[in-house]
């Protein structure tokens, strides 16, 4: 299924979140302007704009010149939420597997050449360390208990069968509770290490070695804002709400 959208729709009270549920390319519009629509993604335009002065009307040109444009995109809203945890997998989990074997090298690189020199450098290694060891283990939850909770839920629905509630996990609100605390924590010991490289911008003495590890740290932080935004802003709502229509 694909979305466009038209200008003439007023989207300054629209959450940001649902605006790029609707829109994925919006996304770049956010994250220039180091907007939350990841794990905020509840709050309007109107008042990420003021929250954090940013001109509301211009703000909303940049997200209307994305809308107006021509290019389909793929519309998440209506995936078949099983369908949709695999896309999550396939396209999120398994390559951040990838990124983090790529990654530890590359700091372990650059805090034996650098490490000394700038006292920041072992932190961020510190800081990523942690955040991997989150992402790993929160995965593995995602996979092994919410993932086939969903699929159970959608299959009941597609073919119209009894849904029972796995003996193991009461409520689907309970890991949906547990693995959006999790979202924070992996967002914010990335912001962390934003903050700490100056968002990713090595000094310019530095050679590739520290060059190379900023820009794989960028790549997996802008990656795992999408990852988290496809299940805060659609994958979880639409979990919850589906297993309060099954069990009524």
């Amino acid at each position: 299924m694909w979305c466009n959208f038209t200008l003439m729709e007023n989207i300054d009270k629209k959450p940001v979140g649902q605006i790029v549920a609707e829109t994925p390319s919006t996304y770049s519009v956010f994250e220039s302007h180091q907007i939350d629509y990841y794990n905020k993604g509840k709050r309007t335009l109107e008042e990420v704009a003021a929250e954090d002065h940013i001109d509301l009307p211009a703000l909303t040109g940049e997200i209307e010149k994305k809308r107006s444009s021509s290019q389909k995109e793929e519309d998440f809203n209506s995936w078949p939420l099983d369908a949709l945890c695999e896309y999550i997998i396939k396209t999120y989990h398994l390559p951040a597997e990838q990124q983090i074997k790529e990654i530890k090298p590359a700091l372990e690189k650059a805090f034996s050449s650098y490490g000394v020199r700038y006292a920041a450098i072992p932190e961020i290694k510190k800081l990523f360390d942690e955040a991997a060891g989150i992402i790993a283990v929160h995965q593995k939850k995602e996979e092994l208990i919410l993932f086939p909770f969903i699929r159970k839920m959608a299959d009941a629905e597609r073919n119209h069968k009894e849904f029972v509630t796995p003996r193991a996990t009461k409520s689907v609100e309970s890991p949906v509770n547990m693995l959006t605390h999790e979202h924070h924590q992996q967002s914010d010991l990335f912001q962390k290490i934003a903050g700490l490289s100056h968002d990713y911008t090595s000094p310019e003495e530095a050679d590739g070695t520290l060059q190379d590890s900023l820009h794989l740290l960028k790549e997996f932080e802008l990656k795992l804002h999408q990852h988290l935004h496809l299940e805060n802003n659609i994958l979880f709502p639409k979990a919850l709400k589906l297993e309060k229509e099954l069990t009524v």
